[in-house]
């Protein structure tokens, strides 16, 4: 599976690809990823790619990702190069985050909300890995869904 992460720094977005890539290891698949980050400041673009399951590279061409993650609404256009399956959150699951969680742990809701809606790993695979702060967030995401 090729996914590409996309969103702004300040938004967990390297940690929210390291524990989906851990959930993968922890199945036994194989992860390679990349990471370009534009955080020079706060706010800048933060693009991870990845592969799982498959190739020795990290690397994404544009129009072949099988997933693309959105989690910055203004990078949408740019999102569409990767592929034509993009995952975005809904206002209402953004505003659920911001209201139910600390600042610090909305990713981690966003993430319970990506693995309960996209069906593409098991709450089990996240719920061993997270801390108890952490898998706290990440429950109230999948939960809300």
């Amino acid at each position: 599976m090729k996914i590409v992460i996309l969103g702004k720094g300040g938004q967990g977005v390297i940690f929210f690809s390291r524990i989906i890539a851990q959930a993968a290891i922890n199945r036994g698949l194989s992860v390679y990823s990349t990471e370009i980050k534009g955080m020079a400041k706060k706010g800048g673009t933060v693009e991870i790619q990845m592969k799982i399951g498959q190739g020795m590279c990290g690397l994404v061409k544009k129009g072949s990702a099988d997933l693309v993650i959105l989690l910055s609404d203004d990078l949408i256009d740019y999102a569409k190069t990767f592929g034509n399956n993009v995952f975005t959150f809904k206002k209402e699951e953004i505003q659920a985050a911001l209201e139910r969680v600390s600042m610090r742990f909305v990713n981690i809701f966003l993430l319970g909300v990506f693995v309960k809606r996209a069906k593409f790993f098991e709450m089990e695979d996240f719920i061993k890995i997270l801390d108890e702060e952490n898998r706290e967030s990440f429950l109230k995401g999948y939960e809300y869904v």
